[in-house]
């Protein structure tokens, strides 16, 4: 996985917003980015968990 820490840094605040039960929105990228997005929001939740 490419290790971007602004797509780390804005999963985390969607979890931070998702779990606190504010309105929460994806932030702008780019189509090749959102799987990395998508894996590090899961591994986000997993360390809540």
């Amino acid at each position: 996985m490419i290790f971007d820490p602004q797509i780390v840094a804005q999963a985390q605040a969607f979890v931070k917003g998702f779990n606190s039960g504010r309105g929460v929105r994806v932030p702008k990228m780019t189509l090749r980015d959102w799987p990395h997005f998508i894996r590090a929001v899961r591994q986000v939740l997993e360390q809540h968990s």
